[in-house]
């Protein structure tokens, strides 16, 4: 894991390795991991390659079609998994069963991976765990900001003065995490040049319009 706020495992995130370290102990399973783009798929995935101690790869779904290696890992983790169709998921299937029987397949994408493996009978039968990544609640963004933004601070801010911030940064991102991670990196750097350390909710909504205006 990267970035400290980008890895943190809140409870949603918990919950969907959780469902996949279920799954994988199946031989030959296949498991789903969806979720809105930036809601930390990658990271749960990465988890659970650590947790599978090098019996585990994570690369794009593209990547695994295009290897021509003959043997594969014991738990295949395809990332980008939406972005392709039905043919290319049963190839990587066909694959995974011709060249390791018991190999797991873990594939992880946006929402449109649901509706591709609806499309396939083969498919349907052959994926036995879905688990599903939402935004963050308000109390989960809480949690990472006060692992990553509120600690940088050094206990300069008060209570209410993180509330009041975290509130705001939530609401911005619509509890998106990778957008939470972003305000927050930069309201560090922010806060890191002022003497006092502190932070409003009027700084993070000033960080908020100058990344819209830069992302134009």
């Amino acid at each position: 894991m990267t970035h400290p706020a980008n890895g943190t495992l809140v409870d949603s995130r918990r919950a969907a390795l959780a469902k996949l370290a279920y799954a994988v102990e199946r031989p030959g399973g296949v498991a789903l991991l969806c979720g809105p783009p930036g809601t930390g798929k990658t990271v749960v995935l990465d988890a659970l390659a650590a947790m599978l101690a090098g019996r585990a790869t994570r690369r794009p779904l593209a990547a695994w079609l295009d290897d021509t290696a003959t043997d594969l890992p014991e738990f295949v983790l395809a990332d980008d998994a939406h972005a392709t169709d039905v043919t290319a998921l049963l190839r990587l299937l066909d694959t995974c069963r011709a060249r390791r029987s018991e190999a797991c397949l873990v594939l992880a994408g946006e929402g449109r991976l649901l509706s591709l493996v609806s499309r396939d009978p083969r498919l349907v039968r052959a994926v036995g765990l879905r688990a599903v990544l939402r935004p963050f609640a308000e109390a989960e963004t809480r949690t990472v900001l006060d692992a990553t933004l509120f600690a940088s601070c050094g206990g300069r801010m008060t209570v209410p003065e993180c509330d009041a911030v975290a509130r705001t940064i939530h609401e911005i991102a619509a509890g998106i995490p990778a957008i939470v991670t972003r305000l927050a990196e930069f309201a560090a750097l922010v806060a890191g040049a002022r003497p006092h350390g502190g932070l409003v909710p009027a700084d993070i909504e000033a960080i908020h319009r100058r990344l819209s205006l830069q992302a134009a």
